[in-house]
């Protein structure tokens, strides 16, 4: 798989055709533009794959909850990028301060399309690493609440791939989502990040 999975990422990517599969809509619209701003953040993310040619499992983190952007979501571990710092850089430093996975523990094997996130006004670079079974957890208390994987298999499974209803001041979305076993469903900018990684396969 890693060396199929890498061919893969370095052809054309399937980017926010892919993405938007999983974005959220009212009435069947979405209310969003995901053209960038001249002024949007950057920050980088890490899509990790332990056990990648035997039993592949990704690792998500649930946010701390009292973090001032997205709190108490599911995400990929990642950051805010430094000043003069490249994206894959922050994804590996993030990763790092997030989780404690240092960066030999982790083989990089390519990157996904950038996605912009509106409500925070920042751009996602997102990464593709597999990664070794010599790594320890060392959680971040400040900034993640849990760390813990989920099989490949259950993503690639379309009964596991759900659509709830949010209320959200009188306005009914429609939200696409996976249940992974936590209080909150996978969504949003994860999401879409992942999808695009799920539509390169079969490899």
């Amino acid at each position: 798989m890693t060396n199929n999975l890498q061919n893969k990422l370095k052809l054309t990517l399937p980017g926010l055709d892919s993405q938007m599969k999983m974005s959220i809509t009212v009435n069947g619209r979405n209310l969003r533009t995901f053209q960038p701003t001249l002024d949007a953040r950057k920050s980088a993310v890490m899509l990790l794959i332990k056990n990648i040619n035997t039993e592949p499992e990704i690792l998500f983190t649930l946010r701390s909850s009292t973090l001032k952007s997205h709190s108490g979501q599911i995400s990929f571990p990642g950051g805010r990028i430094e000043n003069e710092e490249t994206p894959l850089e922050a994804a590996l430093r993030e990763t790092q301060e997030e989780t404690g996975i240092e960066n030999e523990n982790i083989e990089i094997l390519g990157k996904l399309s950038e996605l912009f996130v509106p409500p925070s006004n920042s751009i996602i670079y997102p990464f593709v690493g597999a990664l070794d079974n010599n790594f320890d957890f060392i959680l971040s208390e400040t900034e993640v609440e849990e760390a813990f994987f989920v099989k490949f298999d259950f993503f690639l499974d379309k009964n596991n791939l759900k659509f709830q209803k949010w209320n959200r001041e009188g306005i009914i979305y429609d939200v696409p989502c996976w249940n992974v076993g936590k209080n909150v469903p996978l969504w949003g900018a994860t999401a879409m990040m992942l999808n695009e990684f799920l539509d390169l396969f079969p490899l």
